[in-house]
């Protein structure tokens, strides 16, 4: 009798992953968004939200000084509109060793 409750619970947990698994692959990010969660009384529940992206790239050529870019994107879902910005940053070294940095930013309106 084991061997059956053990194959009930298994077949229990295939169903389970096949629901789960049965929306990839996603061809649209905004239809996983888009399913109904938990939103408590602060959420207004027309409300999409705002998607933060951040993505960067730090490289050190033998020799030289370390440099980053990359750039952080805010999309409001909302309004269908994206700001941001580039960022390019290089480690400099002060009299004492000590690591400093100096960046740039270069804003992004999409």
């Amino acid at each position: 009798m084991t061997a059956g409750c053990g194959m009930g619970k298994e077949a229990e947990i295939k169903k389970s992953f096949e629901k789960t698994l049965s929306m990839y692959p996603i061809k649209n990010l905004e239809d996983l968004y888009d399913k109904e969660g938990y939103r408590d009384d602060q959420f207004d529940k027309n409300d999409k939200g705002t998607w933060i992206i951040n993505s960067e790239m730090v490289v050190q050529p033998k020799g030289e000084r370390m440099k980053s870019k990359g750039m952080v994107l805010y999309m409001n879902r909302n309004t269908k509109t994206t700001t941001g910005k580039y960022i390019v940053s290089e480690t400099l070294h002060d009299e004492d060793g000590r690591p400093k940095s100096k960046d740039k930013e270069y804003p992004v309106k999409m």
